[in-house]
């Protein structure tokens, strides 16, 4: 099977890894030949896990080139879903398999209005890397994923995701998957943006760690009323297990206000307030957050 990958950052990038060494051909799809042209050497993409460099080789191609596609792995940040899968659609062959592996929430809804009669999947990741360059990706931890169909007829897993050798979770109900990682984002990412810290000092200083408490416990009561377990324990216990293992990381979101990008808090704490809103909740740690980081980024949309 051939998987065209849209979103080749550092987990699309992983991805094709991935993908290539459970013997699919892999294909990158770059926004424009200027990206192309700027790929060190054409087609090889090297991982880097545990001191050992794995070079991959795949092909590159740019969004606005016309093979057909069978298979697609969107990648790209949240905010910009459905606009790749609008400039892709013409490229998707009728019963292309799409699958969505994102932060956030809302776009996955939109994406299967839009694709109503392809096979499609969402999946969430706990998995670690980073660029070192455009070929060069560093894989911290191959961590946990779990995938699910979006479209109801399909209880099978994508082409070649059963031989991929990673912890993998075929789910019935992705959703409340998705709610558990947009949860520890609500409560890590936005303050870590804030405050312009690593993971870990969200718990070394006092008022850090009660914005996030208070953010955890607004969540779960928006969990609750949504009918999402969220964990066995606590959110804030789940919060601050993962912000200790991960002290020493930049959140995503940190690392956008720092590179003036646009950031994904409309699909993480944006997501939980229009739930709130819907269910009648009051949430206001978490809608000062989404102001707070909206004022910081450039571009957040609407509001």
């Amino acid at each position: 099977m051939h998987w065209h990958i849209l979103g080749a950052g550092a987990i699309g990038c992983l991805w094709a890894g991935i993908l290539s060494r459970a013997g699919q051909d892999v294909t990158l799809i770059l926004r424009n030949r200027h990206t192309l042209d700027q790929w060190p050497t054409p087609g090889r993409l090297d991982i880097l896990q545990a001191g050992t460099c794995h070079s991959v080789d795949c092909h590159l191609e740019t969004l606005a080139a016309d093979t057909t596609i069978t298979h697609l792995l969107v990648a790209t940040k949240a905010y910009d879903t459905l606009s790749a899968i609008e400039a892709i659609q013409p490229r998707l062959s009728p019963d292309a398999e799409v699958v969505l592996l994102q932060n956030g929430m809302g776009q996955q809804q939109a994406v299967h209005a839009y694709l109503p009669t392809h096979p499609l999947w969402a999946a969430t990741t706990t998995a670690g890397a980073w660029r070192e360059a455009r070929h060069r990706v560093h894989c911290v931890s191959l961590g946990d994923t779990h995938i699910g169909a979006l479209s109801a007829a399909t209880s099978y897993l994508p082409a070649g995701w059963a031989d991929m050798d990673i912890p993998l979770q075929h789910c019935t109900d992705i959703y409340p998957h998705l709610w558990r990682k947009l949860a520890i984002n609500c409560a890590i990412n936005p303050l870590t943006a804030l405050f312009d810290c690593h993971n870990g000092k969200l718990l070394t200083h006092p008022e850090r760690k009660q914005k996030m408490y208070a953010a955890c416990h607004e969540v779960e009561r928006v969990a609750a009323a949504a009918g999402i377990t969220l964990f066995s324990t606590s959110l804030t216990d789940q919060a601050t297990t993962v912000a200790t293992a991960t002290a020493a990381n930049v959140s995503s979101m940190l690392a956008d206000v720092r590179h003036q990008r646009r950031t994904e808090i409309e699909q993480i704490t944006g997501f939980l307030c229009q739930q709130a809103q819907a269910l009648g909740i009051e949430v206001p740690v978490n809608r000062s957050l989404l102001q707070q980081i909206r004022a910081l980024g450039p571009n957040e949309g609407a509001h």
